[in-house]
């Protein structure tokens, strides 16, 4: 008798892992751009827009996250939090079980916040890097009430770039130079899907 073997490649299996437990959505309202990507690390840059002033963009990256992080991109869809500290932690937990999902390295209110580690499926690849999140006005013009003058508003531009570095392997074995590639791209869809969370939270509220 025969048994079938499995052909799917482990990037395929990995993939597949990224994909279902982080439930990624491909529409997204950000602009995305792999930087660099091979088998020992990559680079990508995601950056979104809101309408909302820069302090209430950065009050709801830290105070709200647990309401806007989309719960698919969770562990166990637990309780989020974001200290906001050099030291902090990003942490889920639950009744039972807790998770560092990254490690806080630098705060700058309503500027920059720097995360490091690890995102999902690539902590047990022993990937790391630096997860930095940036956040600048933008002065908007538009026609006034009575459309005689223009009027200045300010809007908020957040720029997210991920430098990661560490061996792409899956189930023990170096990744070939086009899965890791194709991986790093699924980890951008993850992060502009991400992003836009934040963005549409904070145009929405």
């Amino acid at each position: 008798m025969k048994t079938k073997t499995n052909t799917r490649s482990p990037f395929l299996l990995t993939s597949c892992v990224l994909l279902s437990s982080l439930g990624v959505a491909f529409s997204s309202a950000c602009m995305a751009k792999v930087n660099y990507a091979d088998n020992a690390g990559f680079s990508i840059t995601n950056v979104s827009e809101s309408h909302a002033p820069i302090e209430v963009v950065y009050s709801h990256f830290i105070q709200h996250v647990d309401m806007w992080w989309p719960k698919d991109h969770t562990w166990w869809k637990g309780s989020l939090r974001i200290d906001e500290q050099a030291g902090g932690c990003f942490c889920e937990t639950t009744d039972t079980a807790s998770a560092a999902h990254m490690h806080i390295s630098y705060v700058e209110p309503n500027k920059k916040v720097v995360m490091t580690g690890g995102l999902g499926p690539l902590q047990e690849m022993g990937i790391t890097g630096a997860l930095t999140w940036e956040f600048t006005t933008i002065e908007a013009t538009g026609p006034s009430n009575d459309d005689t003058k223009a009027s200045t508003t300010s809007k908020t531009k957040v720029t997210l770039t991920y430098n990661a570095s560490g061996n792409i392997h899956f189930g023990g074995s170096k990744a070939t130079e086009e899965d890791a590639v194709n991986l790093v791209n699924v980890v951008d869809k993850v992060q502009a899907q991400q992003l836009n969370a934040l963005t549409t939270f904070s145009n929405e509220n």
